[in-house]
């Protein structure tokens, strides 16, 4: 009998730990300003992370949102560990915009730290490379979620639009591939 209440407090007491390191890893959610530049207009671009909880305190959404005159608001969200980062599974999400008044197209979007660069093809025939740039080094010691993010925006003629997406690291080794669809690159 005493085994058994010295069992059942030892696990007690575990679960009352699991459920405290747990409720230790909620987080408000809340932005960050990543970037900012300027479109071939002169208008500023900007992108912004978003964090909390996501459905619970052991998971967090982390969240990226593109904000491009011209061709409107896009984001993407997924879940990462509580306190942790993108994994390094991540591949790519992207999207490819014409600008309203059809002068420029805008591919942007977010891959993991691993991506050195992206070889875009276009329905044109024509190619792209785009060297994703990582947050900001400040950023990165103080917010652990930014560690493993990189990001583009990059604006290039409407010769055509973005069919394939390749991701290579820093030695050329393909990492990943994919072909777009109506709702972007993932």
């Amino acid at each position: 009998m005493r085994r058994g209440i010295a069992l059942a407090l030892t696990g007690f007491a575990l679960l009352a730990a699991t459920v405290q390191d747990a409720s230790a890893q909620c987080i408000e959610r809340h932005r960050v300003p990543i970037a900012t530049g300027l479109d071939p207009h002169g208008e500023t671009w900007s992108l912004e992370g978003s964090i909390g909880n996501n459905g619970g305190c052991r998971e967090w959404l982390i969240g990226m949102d593109f904000s491009l005159p011209g061709a409107g608001n896009w984001g993407w969200g997924t879940g990462i560990p509580a306190g942790g980062h993108l994994s390094w599974r991540f591949h790519v999400d992207a999207s490819d915009y014409l600008l309203e008044d059809g002068s420029y197209r805008v591919f942007s979007g977010s891959v993991s730290g691993e991506t050195a660069k992206i070889v875009v093809r276009l329905s044109s025939g024509k190619g792209l490379v785009i060297r994703p740039r990582s947050v900001l080094a400040a950023l990165r010691s103080r917010i652990d979620w930014l560690r493993n993010v990189r990001y583009f925006v990059e604006y290039y003629p409407p010769t055509g639009f973005v069919t394939s997406v390749s991701l290579l690291d820093a030695s050329g080794q393909l990492l990943y591939r994919t072909s777009g669809d109506e709702d972007g690159f993932f």
